[in-house]
Order: structure tokens, then C-alpha cells, then sequence
């Protein structure tokens, strides 16, 4: 949601800000006084930001198993020493194991050694079988090249095509299981964490990830609200606050859901997802962490500005209230970016001008009795906080 703007401190003739007290035209014994809080036009940083809370992940998160490819994805944290590993051939046993959870690795780092007694023998077994298979393709080429006869050829231009199925099909299995041996090793892919390790030395190893590494780049998971989301942009900057660990960190908008989050409620406030990457995340920094993020969707730097409580009037026709000589005057402005605490100023004031933020009128009587009237923002709204330049907090 769009971020509040704070409470106001009237800062009274302290950095820009003050207050007038007018008076006259009042019945003998009584006077009735105008008060202006005022804040001056001052060079400042507007911007315009969306907040929202979401979770710590890491970006890339490393299943390990022998025998196998690295794959991405949430690997079991239970351990599975007693489950052999069949989704190779044969079962690994294993032999080391060098690291624990939360050690922290390098790329292509040995995390752990395996051997497979039954993988030698089922490669031997596969290197005769496409021996086999390479001559039935040889023979049934040489009877499909001397056929004579229709028929004939009909028939050997099937027979090769299924012996050359064949000898492909025996080519394949061998490949795989010369790449299943070239993996006798978890090796890490990239530098990151071990989040889990599901095996031991001198036990089988499991059917599914041995070994789970997070990636050291993190990123963090928000919902947006449906008001906002239109606002957010790819490479978008945010500002991202993880209090667990009292962090500030910094970050850009990565990714944006296209629908919206499932949710079982349907009273629930429509979301999308935002994904933003981290940079230069601390080594303290964990999954499922909680984080604040700030997106900033809109800034103009180094700008002439207002409260947004001094502007009046709809789009394309703004005034404010300056006060000189403590009478206030209408003038028309041109803005530019407009938040909810700041207002830029294209054209209309100068720097140091004085503008009416709030009003309050009391009745005072010649006894000494004195009328209540709090302050008053133009347009009806409460008086908000101005700090006298400066981005408001």
C-alpha cells in the first residue's frame, strides 16, 4: 500500500515553518483570530513509493544426487540414509561426506564421494549390446542394398529401419550410464550454502537430492496490492529491511506476477506477486526471512517543493495560499510529482515563499474567555507533517 505519511510537527519560525495570527472588523469586547501554519518552498526530494512485506529466498536453490545432473527445486530436509538410490542404475554407496548444514561452498566444490558396484557391469553389459546392435543395423543395410525385387525391398527397408532403432537405442543407454559413472562425486555448481544433507558415509544414499545447496544471491517475494501494482516496473529500485538481522539492504524489481494470487478467502484484498533481487546480500541472511521492501515507482531530485497539504484545486488547475506581509494570496502553480506528503513546484513560487498548510480560527471576548478551533488543512483534511525540506520520512 501507498506509504502514510507521519503526523506533523508544527515547527513554529523553525525551518521554514510559522504561524499568523490576523485579526479586525470585530465587535467592541470581542476579536476573532486567524492563525496560518505555514511551511516555506524549499529544494527537495519527492518521490513516490510502494510498500509491502515479503519473504527471503534464495534465488537458486540446488538439489544434488549422485549419478545425476544438479536440479533446481525444494529438496527434502529428512533424512533418507535407508532409501537407496535407484533413480540411477545400480545403488551408490557412499563413501565421504565433506561437508554439514550451513557450511558454506565454492563452485564445483566435492561435497561428497559414492561408489557403484553395479554400474561397471551394466555398462559392460551395454557396450555388448550395441555391439550386437550395430550388426543386426550392418546386416540389414546389406540385405535392403541387394533386394530385387519389390517386395523385397519393402520388407529389408523395414527390417533396417528397426535395426537402426535398435543400434540408436543401445547408443543412448550406453551414453547414460557413462554419465552416470562420470558422477561419482556431488560437486557444487555454484558457490552458495548447504541447506541440507540427507546422507552418511557408509550407507546408501538416498533415491532422491543427497545434498541441497542455496545459491549466495537472494532475493525477496512481496504481494502488491492491485492499487499499487500498476506502478511497479521492472528494474525498479527498492529498499528492502530485514529486521531479524537489523539490515538495510538494497535491491530491483526482478519480476511481476501477470495474475493474481490464489488465495481462499473471498473477501481477501487482490495481490500479485513482485519479486525483487538483492544486492550484495550480508552472509547473515537466511531464507525465509522476513523483509520490508520500498519500491520507489516515482523521484525527482534536487526540485522545488510544498506540502501536499498546501495544494488546492483539481489537475491542471492548482493554486496555493502564500502568505506576505500575513495576508494569505491565491496564486497558480504547475506541478510536476505529486505524493502523498510532497508536492514538486514547476512554476508559481519561489524558494523561501511562505505557503498556508492549516488554518484556525478562535473567538477571544473581552473577559478573557477564549474560543476553541484546532487547526485546519484547506480542503478539510488534517494537518500533515512537513519537515522544511527534505524527502518526508
Amino acid at each position: 500500500m501507498k506509504l502514510k505519511v507521519l503526523a506533523i510537527v508544527l515547527l513554529l519560525a523553525v525551518g521554514g515553518a510559522a504561524l499568523f495570527v490576523a485579526t479586525g472588523g470585530l465587535p467592541r469586547g470581542a476579536a476573532a483570530a486567524t492563525t496560518y501554519l505555514t511551511a516555506a518552498a524549499t529544494t527537495s526530494d519527492v518521490s513516490d513509493d510502494v510498500a509491502a512485506t515479503g519473504a527471503v529466498s534464495a534465488a537458486t536453490s540446488w538439489n544434488l544426487q549422485f549419478g545425476a545432473a544438479p536440479t533446481t527445486g525444494t529438496a527434502s530436509t529428512s533424512s533418507s540414509s535407508n532409501n537407496s538410490s535407484t533413480g540411477s542404475t545400480g545403488t551408490w554407496t557412499v563413501s565421504s561426506v565433506k561437508v554439514k548444514v550451513g557450511d558454506t561452498v565454492t563452485a564445483r566444490q566435492v561435497l561428497a564421494t559414492a561408489t557403484n558396484s553395479d554400474l561397471a557391469a551394466a555398462i559392460t553389459a551395454a557396450k555388448n549390446n550395441l555391439t550386437s546392435a550395430n550388426i543386426q543395423r550392418l546386416l540389414a543395410q546389406e540385405a535392403y542394398d541387394n533386394a530385387t525385387t519389390t517386395d523385397a525391398i519393402r520388407q529389408t527397408r523395414m527390417s533396417l529401419l528397426n535395426a537402426t532403432n535398435g543400434y540408436e537405442q543401445a547408443r543412448a543407454s550406453l551414453t547414460d550410464l557413462q554419465k552416470q559413472a562420470a558422477r561419482p562425486s556431488l560437486v557444487a555448481p555454484a558457490a552458495g550454502t548447504v541447506t541440507a544433507v540427507n546422507i552418511e558415509a557408509g550407507a546408501d544414499a538416498p533415491s532422491g537430492a543427497a545434498i541441497t545447496i542455496d545459491a549466495t544471491s537472494y532475493q525477496v517475494t512481496a504481494d502488491v496490492v492491485e492499487s499499487d501494482i500498476s506502478s511497479i516496473q521492472l528494474k525498479q529500485t527498492a529498499a528492502v529491511t530485514v529486521s531479524a538481522i537489523n539490515a538495510s539492504l538494497t535491491g530491483t524489481v526482478s519480476s511481476i506476477a501477470p495474475t493474481a494470487v490464489s488465495s481462499s478467502s473471498s473477501n481477501s484484498v487482490v495481490s500479485y506477486s513482485v519479486t525483487i533481487d538483492l544486492t550484495s546480500p550480508p552472509k547473515a541472511l537466511r531464507s525465509g526471512m522476513t523483509a520490508d521492501i520500498t519500491i520507489t515507482t516515482a523521484s525527482s531530485s534536487g526540485v522545488l517543493a510544498v506540502p501536499a497539504a498546501a495544494i488546492r484545486g483539481t489537475s491542471g488547475n492548482y493554486s496555493v495560499l502564500v502568505l506576505a506581509n500575513g495576508t494569505p494570496e491565491t496564486r497558480a502553480v504547475t506541478v510536476g510529482l505529486m505524493t502523498s506528503s510532497l508536492v514538486e513546484i514547476k512554476s508559481g513560487l519561489t524558494e523561501g515563499e511562505q505557503v498556508v498548510i492549516g488554518t484556525s480560527s478562535q473567538q477571544r471576548s473581552g473577559t478573557g474567555g477564549q474560543g476553541g478551533g484546532g487547526f485546519v488543512v484547506p480542503g478539510g483534511g488534517p494537518v500533515t507533517r512537513f519537515d522544511g525540506g527534505g524527502r518526508a520520512p
